[in-house]
């Protein structure tokens, strides 16, 4: 959950996984490779496909969210529900991007102790 949290290597959760803020334009932008212990972030082409999964769960969270806050405040017509989950949507898309990418990563890789790490391990 560490490393899920803090966009941290799900290896030694101590490099970031991505260059740039969430709140720049660039938020997509990975390190290829973990800057502290050096293990591939970008495990094999379309690895990060699987995330979509996982950003699917997220925006189905949003969803379920904005409707019950509208629901019990003000019983909206169905196109101000409509709206509101595009603007919920919008507002989340850089953490649930970032979010389902590191999740998805975690679930393949585990946590190794710092005495565990050698320099020049990759995997």
């Amino acid at each position: 959950m560490y490393s899920i949290l803090h966009e941290k290597c799900p290896r030694c959760h101590t490099g970031n996984m991505f260059t740039n803020s969430p709140f720049s334009a660039r938020f997509a932008d990975m390190n290829k490779t973990c800057p502290h212990c050096g293990f591939d972030l970008v495990q094999e082409p379309s690895f990060y496909f699987g995330a979509m999964y996982v950003s699917y769960a997220v925006q189905v969270a949003v969803f379920v969210a904005v409707y019950l806050v509208l629901r019990f405040t003000i019983d909206p017509s169905t196109w101000t529900y409509v709206a509101w989950m595009i603007v919920g949507s919008i507002a989340v898309l850089p953490f649930n991007f970032r979010v389902s990418r590191v999740a998805w990563i975690n679930m393949f890789v585990s946590y190794k102790k710092e005495a565990e790490l050698q320099p020049s391990a990759s995997h």
